[in-house]
């Protein structure tokens, strides 16, 4: 486990799959992140890469060949290695080899930073392609917050927020899969409350369209919460296991999305997928403010 502090924060990330182990404030040592509980959810922050989401039948094609690859992806249980660590930052590092290309054919570089700055932790994900063929994938945060945030409060009475506070387009799952063409509307012009039958047919997901938006989680007994804060997101999600009913939600900024429940299975035709050209690289970034 790896340890970051300054005067406001102690984050500790974990190199398997170089995921978030806790957030506290230094303030009041309240332990913001989800510890995990195989009754409900055993992981806490994974990272989704090279898919977010689920493939129909757990498979894809590409190049005249089937790939088998499991929800969300490989990198969650992968080990990253240190490339950079300061008191406050460290920048974890994974690679492809012969194991990942026998489910993913591309060669990849995933860096995941993460830096404290004041009382937030800023995340940024690079991913590299260092091959003479272009490198399809998608990439996504799913960050778990113990909801309430102290004994005396209720999962009931944690609020959610937006900013902005306004209308979005709320792509429906249908079993595992999005329904994009069928969009509901939610109003976020007033907060509203947690409730696990919220969370009956999986996730609730905003479609964001890479817009400044920030979703805040708020312990109402308490008045502690936390904000992610996130910049060129195409979708956000926030997700609660169900029918388990546990006391955490994860608020999730994703840059991809499950199989559309018309995909044909092909991954040149796979919704919300990112292309790199070779030698070519990109970043994506959010921030989390625990409060």
């Amino acid at each position: 486990m790896i340890t970051l502090q300054n005067d406001a924060l102690t984050v500790v990330v974990n190199e398997l799959g170089a995921q978030l182990h806790s957030i506290k404030r230094r303030d009041n040592q309240i332990e913001y992140l989800w510890q995990g509980d195989a009754n409900s959810w055993g992981r806490q922050a994974p990272i989704l890469f090279p898919f977010v989401g689920r493939l129909k039948d757990d498979q894809y094609q590409f190049a005249g060949q089937t790939y088998h690859q499991t929800q969300h992806g490989f990198a969650r249980d992968r080990q990253f290695s240190v490339v950079d660590q300061t008191s406050d930052h460290v920048l974890l590092e994974q690679r492809s080899d012969d194991k990942t290309r026998q489910v993913f054919p591309f060669a990849f570089v995933l860096q995941v930073e993460y830096r404290l700055d004041g009382d937030q932790l800023s995340v940024q994900y690079r991913v590299e392609n260092p091959a003479d063929q272009s490198l399809i994938y998608a990439i996504g945060a799913h960050p778990g917050f113990n909801m309430p945030l102290t004994a005396a409060g209720k999962f009931e009475q944690v609020e959610f927020s937006t900013v902005p506070a306004e209308e979005f387009s709320r792509i429906v799952l249908a079993g595992p899969y999005n329904d994009s063409a069928h969009p509901q509307l939610i109003d976020m012009h007033q907060p509203f409350q947690l409730d696990h039958e919220l969370f009956n047919h999986d996730a609730i997901i905003f479609k964001t369209g890479g817009c400044n938006f920030a979703a805040t989680l708020t312990d109402q007994n308490s008045g502690y919460g936390v904000t992610v804060n996130t910049k060129g997101t195409q979708y956000v999600g926030l997700w609660s296991a169900y029918p388990a009913k546990a006391n955490f939600a994860c608020v999730e900024p994703w840059w991809g999305i499950a199989d559309n429940v018309n995909a044909d299975g092909l991954l040149l035709h796979k919704q919300g997928m990112s292309r790199l050209a070779p030698g070519q690289s990109a970043a994506y970034h959010f921030s989390i403010h625990p409060f």
